[in-house]
C-alpha cells in the first residue's frame, strides 16, 4: 500500500470517528471545521488574495494552531481547503507553515499514461499535495460512504452532489474509485524491519569519489543498495538539494521517492528524483527562450506529429516513401527513424551528412537505395523540425537532445549545472540510451561521485536506443577512471532456477563479467519444467491445468504470472484461460475490450444518424433488442436520414418493431435526455453509469474476476477520456474528436501504456498476464513461459523500414543493418534471461511439437542451451478449448435468389464480420476523412465525370478544381500540391482512353454453380480493332501481388462476357496500367473459394479476423463484437 492510499484510509477512518461523535457529513464546511476544532485549531476565512495568504488559497500556521483559507467559492470548496490542511496536520507536516496554492478536488489517483503525463512525474512536494487533495476528498466523502449511497441507497451521482452541495465531477470521480477499483486491504500496522546490507552491497553503498558502476544481477538487491547509499549521504550531512537521482521510468522514480520518504520526508522533498526525459523537460522549460522558443513549448504527441507531417507530405518530393492514399504507415516509420536518431543526438543536419556519406560510398544498387532512403528520411526530418518549431512544440526525443546540444554549446551553463550536484545516482543503467549518457557526462564531467547500477543481461529496450554497450563503455570510454563492483547473492530465486538462467547467461552476447549468482535460499528440490504439447492451442489447456495444480498446492492465482513476448498472444491466452476457468488479471488493448467498445458505441449515438452503436447497445440488459428489431431500426434510420439522436426521442414513429423493442428504445431515449452532443465525453459517460443506469453499481457488486477486469477497464477509460481531447485540437464535436483519436492511437500502436493496471488492482486474486518487457523489475512465486518455439522466442529479426545511416549509432563497427540484427538477437536473449529470473519458486516453460498444418515445430534454441538444467516432459491434453461465443454461427437466412456482389465477397475474404456489418446489417459508419482520402474522392469524381459526360484535356484542371472544392480541399494550405496530384492522376486516366471508343458499361452476372455473383467493371472500351477492353480503376497504388477473390471474379466475369477482351487494372497513383491475369489453377482455386464464401454466408458464419493493423481503420471497429440474439432474413 503506497502513501497516497494510506492517507486516504486514515482520512476515511477520521470521517467515521466524526460520524460517531454525532457530526453530520452532509454539511461539509461544518464537518471540516468540527475536525479542526477537535484538534484545537482555529479556522479563519480571509479575503481571496489577502496578504496573509501569501498568494495561496489556504495556509496552515502550525505554531499558532491556525488554518487560514480564502473566503470564496462554495461551502464545499472551503471545506476542501480546510480538510487539505488537516491532512498536513494528521500526516505530520507541522514543522513549518504549509500553504496550498492550487487544489484539485476531482483529481484522479493516477495520471493517464498518455501525452505529457507519460513524461512528467510529480516532485516529492507535488506528490505530497496530491496526497493531501485525495486525503481531503476522502475525509469529506469516503469511498465506503459514497458506495453505500449509490449501491445500497440508490442515490445517483447528481443527487449525491446536490445533497452535499459538491461539484458533480468530485462525486463522480469518487464513485469511479469506490465502485470500479478494488478496495485495498489496510494490512498490518507493523513497519518493515531495518534492511541490513550484505558485504558487497555495503561496499557499493559506501563508495565515494571516483565514478562507480555496480553490476547487479536479478534479485540481488540493487534498489535497496541505492536507497541505503542515499540515506548514508544524508547521514553524512550532504545537502539533499545537491543529490540528483535519475531513473528509467516515472514508476521507478515514484517508488524510490516513497522508500526514501519513509525515513527522510523533508530531505526527499528537496531532491530531484525522476527520469532523464523529465529532467530534460525541466531544462527546456527553464531555458526555452535561449533555445529559440517564444514561450514554453508544448509537448507534441505522436498522433499529432503524424498529422503535422501528413499535410506536408505531398510537397516533399519523396520517391521511396511516396504514398498518395494513406501515408500514415510511412510517416510512422519515418518518425521512428527520427526518434532513433535523437536517441543518438543526431539532428537533421547530422542525418543528412551521414546519408550523403553513405551515398558517396555506395557500391551496389542495394546500398545506393538504402542511402537514397536515408536522404529522404533527412528531408522529412528537416521538414518535421521546421513544422514543429512553427507550432511552438517539442517531441519526446527533444527532451534530451535539446538540452545536450544546448549545454554542449554553452560552456558556462554546463559548468553551472555541474556545480549544482555533488552526487548523481543512476538506476537501470543498461536501459539508458546514448543521448542520456551524453547529458550525464555534461552534468558530471569526469564523473566524480557518479554512481550507477545496472545489468547488461537485462538490457531489453533496444527499440528506445538502449544497449548493453552502455555498460561496457562506462569504465573504458565514457568515465575512464571509474571503478566497478558486483552483487553476487540472489535473494529471489531457488538455486535450481538460478542454475538454469545462469547457464543460459554464460553464452549470452551481452555478457559482461561472470553471470554466476549465489542462491541465498538454497535448493528446493524443484527443477524448472519444460512441457511439450502437441499443438499450439494445447498450450492453453496444459497451462490452465498447471496453474490450477499450483493453486491447489498452495500458490494463489495472484502469485502466478504468464509472460509472453507479444501483446497479441497475451490477449489470445487471456481469452482462452478465462474459458478454461482460470481467473486472469489482464486488460490487454483497452480500446478493443468489449465493455469499452460499449461505452464508445453509446457515445457514437450522439453524432451517428445511422445508429450503428445499437448493434452493441441492444445487448445491454437496460436496452435489450432482438436482432429482428435491430434490423428494422437500422433500415428505418438508413432510409429516413434522421438527425443525430432525434429518432431516440421520438422512436414511436418507427413501424415494424415489437413492443419490447419500442420500450427499449424509449428507455434509451430517456437516457439521452439532458445529454448534448457538445458535452465532454467524460461527463456523458459518468452520467450514463452513475445517473442513467446501474452499470457501475452492478459491476461493483460482483466478485467474479472478469467483472473486476471490466470495472478496471472502464475506470482506465474514464481516466484517459478526462484529458484525451485537448484545447489545441479543438475543432469538431468532442465525441467525434475522441473516437478519431482512439483510432489514431491504435493505428500508431501508441495505446500500449493504457494496458498498465492501477496499483489497487494488485489485490485481486488472479493470474497476472504480461509481456516479458512489462515483467521487468517484478517477481512471482510461479512463472509460466508459453510459446518457447522457434520464431516466437527468439523472434525473427525484421529489417527496419528506415535503415539508419552508417555512423549514426554509437559503437557500431559494421553496417547499421548488421549491427541492428546483432542487437536484436542480444535483446531476445536478454528477454529470456529477464523472464526466467522473475521466478522465485517454480518455473514452467511450454512449446508445441507441431504447427496447425501438422508440420514439425522446432523448440526455441534457447531451450537447448539449458536442457540439462530443466526437466522435460511430453504432455497430452485431456480436453479441447471451448469455442468463443464471438465466433458462433448466427441465424441469418439469405434467400436462394439473393445475388452477391463480387466486391462484397472480397470484403468477406478480408473479414467476414465486416461483411456482416456492411452488407447485411448495413450499419454504415466511416472514419473522419483525411485530406488524402478527399484527394482520392476528387479523382474518382473526375474519372466518373469523364466517363459520363466527357471533357477536353483543356478543361481538366477546371474540373479538378471544382471537384476539390466539392470535397472541401479548396481552402487547404497545400491546395497547389493536391491540384497537381489530382491533375496528374486524372490526366493519366483521360490519356489512357485515347484512340478507344466508349462502350456500354453494364454489370456482368457470373454463374458459380447456381449462385449468382454480380461483377461491375469500372470502364469498358473498344480498341480500333473492335477488341473490348474491360477495366477496373484504382486511385491507389498497385499491390505486388493481387490474386484476391475480387480480382478472380473480375477476370472470370470478363472472360465469360467478353471472351477475347483485354482485362486490365489502372493504378492512377502509379500511373500504371496492368494486365489482370491469373493462372488457370489459381482461377480454379479462387472460384472454389468464392463458392465456399457464399456457403459460409448462408450458414451464418461471420468470424472476425482481428488485426492490430487493419481493425482501427474499419468503419465497424467500435461496434464489432457480439450482436443481439434472434434471426433475420435477407432477400
Amino acid at each position: 500500500m503506497d502513501s497516497i492510499e494510506s492517507a486516504r484510509q486514515i482520512a476515511s477512518d477520521l470521517h467515521l470517528k466524526a460520524i460517531g461523535r454525532g457530526v453530520s457529513p452532509w454539511n461539509s464546511l461544518k464537518f471540516a471545521i468540527a475536525e479542526a476544532d477537535r484538534r484545537d485549531y482555529d479556522v479563519e476565512a480571509v479575503a481571496a488574495g489577502a496578504t496573509v495568504l501569501n498568494g495561496s488559497k489556504a495556509t496552515l500556521i502550525a505554531d499558532e494552531y491556525l488554518i487560514l483559507h480564502e473566503n470564496s467559492g462554495t461551502e464545499f470548496q472551503k471545506a476542501f481547503l480546510i480538510a487539505h490542511e488537516i491532512g498536513h496536520i494528521e500526516l505530520g507536516d507541522t514543522k513549518d507553515n504549509v500553504s496550498v496554492e492550487e487544489i484539485d478536488p476531482a483529481r484522479t489517483i493516477e495520471a493517464s499514461p498518455i501525452g505529457i503525463d507519460r513524461v512528467v512525474d510529480y516532485s516529492a512536494q507535488q506528490r505530497r499535495e496530491v496526497q493531501m487533495d485525495l486525503f481531503a476528498r476522502e475525509f469529506l466523502l469516503p469511498r465506503t460512504w459514497v458506495k453505500k449511497l449509490h449501491v445500497d441507497d440508490g442515490l445517483t451521482a447528481t443527487e449525491i452532489a446536490e445533497k452535499l452541495d459538491a461539484p458533480y465531477e468530485v462525486v463522480a470521480q469518487q464513485l469511479l474509485d469506490a465502485l470500479l477499483l478494488p478496495a485495498v486491504n489496510p494490512g498490518t500496522k507493523e513497519g518493515k524491519s531495518e534492511v541490513i546490507l550484505n558485504e558487497q552491497q555495503k561496499h557499493a553503498a559506501d563508495h565515494r569519489g571516483k565514478p562507480y558502476l555496480l553490476e547487479a544481477g536479478p534479485g540481488t538487491g540493487k534498489t535497496q543498495t541505492l536507497v541505503k547509499r542515499v540515506e548514508g549521504l544524508l547521514d553524512e550531512g550532504v545537502d539533499p538539494r545537491r543529490i540528483l537521482i535519475l531513473t528509467f521510468s516515472n514508476k521507478a522514480a515514484g517508488e524510490m521517492a516513497e522508500r526514501l520518504a519513509s525515513k527522510n520526508k523533508e530531505a526527499v522533498a528537496s531532491m530531484w528524483i525522476g527520469t532523464f526525459h523529465a529532467f530534460g523537460l525541466d531544462l527546456v522549460r527553464r531555458f526555452y527562450s535561449e533555445l529559440g522558443f517564444e514561450k514554453e513549448p508544448r509537448l507534441l504527441e505522436r498522433t499529432e506529429a503524424v498529422e503535422v507531417l501528413e499535410d506536408e507530405f505531398p510537397r516533399l518530393g519523396l520517391e521511396h516513401f511516396r504514398n498518395l492514399h494513406d501515408p500514415t504507415e510511412h510517416i510512422t516509420n519515418l518518425l521512428s527513424a527520427i526518434s532513433r536518431a535523437k536517441d543518438e543526438v543526431v539532428d537533421h543536419r547530422d542525418y543528412f551528412r551521414l546519408a550523403q556519406e553513405m551515398l558517396d560510398s555506395a557500391d551496389t544498387e542495394e546500398s545506393k537505395t538504402a542511402a537514397l532512403k536515408a536522404k529522404e528520411v533527412a528531408t522529412v526530418y528537416e521538414a518535421y523540425e521546421r513544422l514543429k518549431r512553427a507550432k511552438g512544440c517539442i517531441d519526446f526525443g527533444d527532451l534530451v537532445l535539446l538540452p545536450v546540444k544546448f549545454l554542449e554549446n554553452n560552456v558556462e551553463l554546463f559548468k553551472h549545472f555541474q556545480s549544482l550536484y555533488d552526487h548523481v545516482l543512476v538506476d537501470e543503467y543498461q536501459d539508458v540510451n546514448r543521448s542520456s549518457i551524453r547529458l550525464l557526462m555534461l552534468l558530471c564531467g569526469e564523473g566524480e561521485n557518479l554512481w550507477a547500477v545496472g545489468d547488461a543481461r537485462q538490457s531489453i529496450y533496444r527499440f528506445r536506443g538502449a544497449s548493453s554497450v552502455s555498460m561496457s563503455r562506462y569504465c573504458t570510454q565514457d568515465f575512464p577512471t571509474a571503478l566497478q563492483g558486483r552483487l553476487k547473492i540472489n535473494y529471489r530465486s531457488s538455486e535450481e532456477i538460478i542454475r538454469a538462467y545462469s547457464k543460459f547467461a554464460f553464452d549470452m552476447s551481452a555478457n559482461i563479467g561472470s553471470p554466476e549468482l549465489i542462491a541465498d535460499r538454497g535448493e528446493t528440490g524443484c527443477l524448472p519444467e519444460f512441457k511439450v504439447v502437441e499443438k499450439a492451442d494445447d498450450q492453453a489447456v496444459v497451462l490452465a491445468e498447471t496453474i490450477k495444480d499450483m493453486q491447489e498446492s498452495g500458490y494463489s492465482y495472484r502469485d502466478q504470472a504468464v509472460l509472453c513476448s507479444g501483446n497479441e498472444r497475451l490477449s489470445q491466452l487471456a481469452e482462452q484461460l478465462e474459458l478454461l476457468g482460470v481467473p486472469v488479471l489482464y486488460l490487454g488493448s483497452l480500446f478493443e475490450r468489449e465493455e469499452v467498445k460499449d461505452m464508445f458505441s453509446f457515445l457514437s449515438l450522439l453524432t451517428d444518424s445511422w445508429g450503428s452503436g445499437l448493434v452493441r447497445i441492444g445487448r445491454w440488459p437496460e436496452f435489450e433488442l432482438s436482432l429482428e428489431d435491430l434490423d428494422v431500426i437500422l433500415n428505418h434510420l438508413r432510409t429516413e436520414r434522421c438527425e443525430d439522436k432525434g429518432w431516440l426521442l421520438d422512436s414511436q414513429d418507427i413501424t415494424g418493431i415489437s413492443s419490447s423493442g419500442k420500450e427499449a428504445l424509449s428507455k434509451l431515449g430517456r437516457t439521452f435526455e439532458g445529454i448534448d452532443k457538445t458535452d465532454h465525453p467524460w461527463k456523458v459517460l459518468a452520467t450514463l453509469i452513475f445517473d442513467k443506469t446501474r452499470i457501475a453499481a452492478r459491476l461493483s457488486s460482483s466478485e467474479v474476476v472478469s467483472d473486476k477486469n471490466r470495472s478496471i477497464a472502464i475506470w482506465q477509460l474514464m481516466n484517459f477520456v478526462r484529458t484525451a481531447i485537448s484545447a489545441e485540437t479543438a475543432s469538431g464535436l468532442p465525441v467525434t474528436r475522441l473516437l478519431e483519436r482512439v483510432r489514431r492511437l491504435l493505428r500508431l500502436g501508441d495505446d500500449k501504456d493504457l494496458r498498465q493496471l492501477p496499483a489497487s488492482a494488485q489485490s485481486i486474486d488472479a493470474v497476472r498476464l504480461m509481456t516479458m518487457h512489462g515483467a521487468k523489475g517484478l517477481e512471482f512465486k510461479v512463472v509460466h513461459l508459453p510459446g518457447m518455439s522457434q520464431g516466437t522466442l527468439p523472434r525473427t529479426y525484421q529489417k527496419p523500414a528506415c535503415e539508419p545511416p552508417f555512423g549514426m549509432i554509437t559503437g557500431e563497427d559494421d553496417t547499421s543493418v548488421t549491427m541492428l540484427k546483432a542487437e536484436h538477437e542480444k535483446e531476445q536473449e536478454c528477454l529470456f534471461y529477464v523472464s526466467m529470473s522473475r521466478a522465485q519458486d517454480k518455473l514452467f516453460m511450454y512449446a508445441p511439437a507441431k504447427k496447425s498444418n501438422n508440420s514439425q515445430w522446432k523448440h526455441s534454441p534457447f531451450i537447448s542451451r539449458i536442457q540439462d538444467k530443466v526437466r522435460t516432459s511430453n504432455v497430452v491434453e485431456t480436453y479441447n478449448l471451448p469455442r468463443i461465443d464471438f465466433d458462433t454461427d448466427m441465424d441469418i437466412a439469405v434467400d436462394r435468389d439473393f445475388i452477391f456482389e463480387s466486391n462484397h465477397l472480397g470484403l468477406y475474404q478480408q473479414c467476414p464480420r465486416r461483411y456482416l456489418y456492411t452488407h447485411l446489417l448495413k450499419t454504415g459508419g466511416k472514419r473522419t476523412k483525411t485530406s488524402y482520402v478527399k484527394l482520392h474522392d476528387t479523382v474518382r469524381f473526375v474519372v466518373q465525370r469523364h466517363m459520363e459526360e466527357g471533357f477536353d484535356e483543356s478543361e481538366l484542371k477546371s474540373v479538378v478544381e471544382s471537384a476539390l472544392a466539392i470535397n472541401g480541399l479548396s481552402e487547404h494550405g497545400y491546395i497547389k500540391e493536391f491540384t497537381d496530384l489530382a491533375c496528374s492522376m486524372s490526366n493519366y486516366f483521360v490519356s489512357s482512353r485515347k484512340s478507344m471508343e466508349k462502350a456500354t458499361i453494364s454489370p456482368i452476372t457470373l454463374d458459380l454453380g447456381g449462385e449468382k455473383v454480380i461483377v461491375r467493371p469500372d470502364d469498358i472500351l473498344s480498341e480500333p480493332s473492335g477488341r473490348k477492353v474491360v477495366r477496373r480503376i484504382r486511385t491507389g497504388h498497385a499491390r505486388k501481388k493481387d490474386d484476391s477473390v475480387g480480382t478472380a471474379a473480375f477476370i472470370l466475369a470478363s472472360e465469360q462476357a467478353y471472351p477475347s477482351a483485354k482485362v486490365e487494372t489502372l493504378y492512377l497513383a502509379d500511373e500504371l496500367t496492368s494486365e489482370s491475369s491469373l493462372t488457370a489453377k489459381v482461377l480454379s482455386n479462387r472460384k472454389k473459394t468464392l463458392i465456399d464464401i457464399i456457403t459460409q454466408i448462408r450458414l451464418g458464419q461471420f468470424p472476425a479476423k482481428r488485426s492490430s493493423r487493419s481493425c482501427p481503420s474499419c468503419p465497424a471497429f467500435f461496434i464489432c463484437g457480439m450482436v443481439p440474439s434472434g434471426s433475420i432474413k435477407k432477400s
